[in-house]
């Protein structure tokens, strides 16, 4: 699998089970960060600011 990131985009390459583990990898590290109150993990633009 793939993984390319731009300023405001990322996109996955790959077989179709291979991009929904890397989904699954990525939400979860999401929710790790994530406050106790409730709302979501970081979005897509404050994942694709932390990777370059």
């Amino acid at each position: 699998m793939k993984q390319y990131t731009g300023k405001s985009s990322m996109k996955l390459v790959g077989k179709a089970w291979e991009i929904r583990h890397q989904l699954k990898l990525l939400a979860k590290a999401s929710t790790k960060t994530s406050p106790s109150d409730g709302k979501s993990g970081r979005t897509l633009g404050e994942y694709l600011q932390s990777s370059q």
